[in-house]
């Protein structure tokens, strides 16, 4: 099956079918998940917790996402004491 691509040029052009990757999205999140959960295997739920909330991560944006879910976390804990 071939497909076609619209062009800002407003004509079409025939796309070949099969494209080399050159990064497999699939594969790279299974071998993340496969990597994380050995890691957790055999932990309890606090250890996962622990675990999971001191990871560093590499990428400045998911360090500060993590960050930020941890404060929450933190509040979130807070305010279930006080009431």
């Amino acid at each position: 099956t071939r497909f076609l691509r619209y062009e800002r040029l407003e004509r079409y052009q025939v796309m070949s079918e099969k494209s080399a990757k050159t990064f497999d999205c699939v594969q790279s999140m299974r071998q993340a998940r496969d990597k994380l959960s050995a890691e957790l295997e055999g932990k309890s739920y606090d250890e996962m917790l622990r675990c999971l909330r001191s990871r560093r991560y590499a990428d400045p944006v998911l360090q500060r996402l993590a960050d930020r879910a941890a404060q929450q976390q933190h509040a979130a804990d807070g305010a279930g004491r006080r009431g």
